[in-house]
């Protein structure tokens, strides 16, 4: 039964990541990245009270948790929600919902050192494979007279590993510490955090408070406040608490899949045919880096 909820959690956290691309880029056409950033993080933490409020919990931690919990927050939400939002400034959801491909790739290669989950060689092959996939589009963006768009995959590859450690260091922490405790204090310090540096970088309590108005733009930020942030941070740390770091990363599948159905159909965003080899390329090397991992779950049932 535990099995199953992780199993669920894991894919509803996908679902909603791959749609949260999508959420950005249409927030980005109203308002700059500190304040949506601020506003997401407002809503997250407001969703958190509330959770408490039908739910309380004690959340004292000792010492040493409270410095594993700084630590995961450096990398999620801090640098995955920084380099994610500037990486869709200047990218397509397209291009960004391909490259997030590779997240189970970067996931497995960080797993195999942090976790000392083995690696085969079947599974590197396919860890190479992805990444070829990714230095393909990027070449292909330069050279065939396209957008490029370097800098912003860039920005999303590093919002991937972000998430790709955040993953393995939460399989770690909530042996220790529960799942619920880490997300509601990764949150209050996402809140903090970024709603400093939007103050502190000139921002406004009228232009915080104005901005709000706008309905399109408000059930963006809730979305991405409250589903996209607190949510999946829930059900991400839930779901590597009760399964294998990797069997997780699986279902970044999903969310990629989403996420370029979204820009293409939703948001109208051009598709090359170097996309479909980009992506062919990227996906078949996912496959490599998963193989072996389901021969092991069939022996081990």
């Amino acid at each position: 039964m535990r099995k199953n909820r992780a199993l669920l959690a894991a894919a509803a956290f996908s679902i909603i990541i791959g749609l949260s691309f999508m959420f950005v880029k249409n927030s980005l056409t109203y308002e700059g990245q500190l304040l949506i950033l601020a506003q997401r993080f407002t809503f997250a933490f407001l969703g958190v009270l509330l959770f408490l409020a039908i739910k309380p919990i004690d959340l004292r931690l000792e010492r040493r948790e409270f410095l594993i919990v700084v630590v995961i927050s450096l990398s999620y939400p801090i640098i995955f929600f920084g380099t994610q939002i500037l990486g869709l400034d200047q990218t397509t959801v397209t291009e960004a919902g391909i490259i997030q491909a590779i997240a189970p790739a970067l996931t497995v290669l960080l797993a195999s050192i942090f976790l000392k989950e083995n690696v085969r060689k079947v599974q590197g092959a396919g860890i190479a494979l992805s990444i070829a996939g990714v230095v393909f589009l990027q070449m292909m963006n330069s050279s065939g007279g396209y957008d490029f768009h370097l800098v912003g995959n860039l920005l999303i590859i590093v919002s991937i590993l972000a998430t790709a450690v955040w993953q393995v260091m939460s399989r770690s922490a909530t042996k220790r510490t529960a799942p619920i405790k880490i997300t509601i204090y990764i949150m209050f310090i996402g809140f903090l955090f970024f709603n400093a540096v939007y103050f502190i970088n000139g921002g406004s309590a009228g232009e915080y408070i104005g901005s709000l108005t706008e309905i399109p733009y408000l059930l963006s930020i809730l979305f991405l406040g409250v589903l996209s942030t607190f949510g999946t941070s829930l059900l991400s740390i839930y779901a590597v608490s009760k399964l294998p770091v990797i069997q997780v990363s699986v279902f970044n599948n999903v969310a990629t899949l989403i996420t370029i159905l979204s820009g293409v159909l939703i948001l109208s965003e051009p598709f090359y045919y170097y996309h479909i080899i980009g992506a062919a390329v990227i996906i078949f090397g996912v496959i490599l880096v998963n193989v072996k991992k389901k021969s092991k779950i069939r022996e081990a049932a």
